[in-house]
């Protein structure tokens, strides 16, 4: 029996992911890094640092540091999301129809809890969710299902009685990992990628979470 929903944020609560590939193509190349589309898709849904770790290590750059260019990807992002952030297509009626079963509500985002914020207060959100936890200061992010067991945890239900909806596959394996039902919501460009067939649910928009 479900008893709580977990929303991821990037590309389910908030439009992101074009952005995210903005920041990170811009900062990328700034340091010599040819970077492109493609290869934001192969890290989607990873934490910034393991990102930035994970193609410094496929091709090093010099003149900044991994933390360095960590954070100016980070105040991109932010600048960003505060400029054209928009939410996603049934983001407020997923909520409402969800509460009004009596579920607790939690967001568990691979994000910085500082974009976190800011892209809730942009999206006036803030105040919609039981529980909000980022992955920033966790051992092991997504496709580790930490955040999730977490998330249960301080709502205080069992991972066992937890919805998750994630659009990308990072995060659905974690929902799976964690033993959670869920939701794929992914995106037009992965809508036929056969690893979303391990998702429990999956849906085009979160209009269609009524018809669960």
């Amino acid at each position: 029996m479900i008893k709580a929903v977990i929303y991821d944020m990037d590309g389910v609560i908030i439009d992101s992911e074009p952005l995210w590939r903005e920041a990170l193509i811009h900062c990328f190349n700034e340091v010599g890094f040819d970077f492109s589309q493609d290869k934001c898709r192969k890290t989607q849904g990873m934490r910034l640092i393991e990102v930035v770790e994970y193609w410094y290590n496929e091709q090093p750059w010099s003149g900044k540091s991994i933390v360095d260019v960590e954070q100016q990807i980070l105040q991109k992002i932010t600048e960003l999301i505060i400029e054209k952030g928009r939410k996603m297509k049934g983001v407020a009626f997923s909520i409402a129809h969800f509460k009004a079963k009596g579920y607790k509500i939690g967001l568990a985002s691979s994000s910085a809890s500082s974009l976190i914020n800011a892209a809730l207060t942009k999206l006036e959100l803030t105040n919609s969710f039981d529980v909000i936890n980022s992955a920033e200061n966790l051992t092991l992010g997504k496709p580790h299902p930490e955040i999730f067991i977490k998330t249960a945890k301080q709502l205080n239900v069992k991972p066992s009685n937890c919805l998750v909806i994630e659009d990308s596959f990072h995060g659905v394996l974690a929902g799976k990992a964690a033993l959670m039902k869920v939701i794929a919501i992914p995106d037009e460009e992965n809508k036929d990628d056969i690893r979303f067939s391990i998702a429990d649910y999956k849906l085009d928009n979160l209009t269609e979470v009524e018809n669960i």
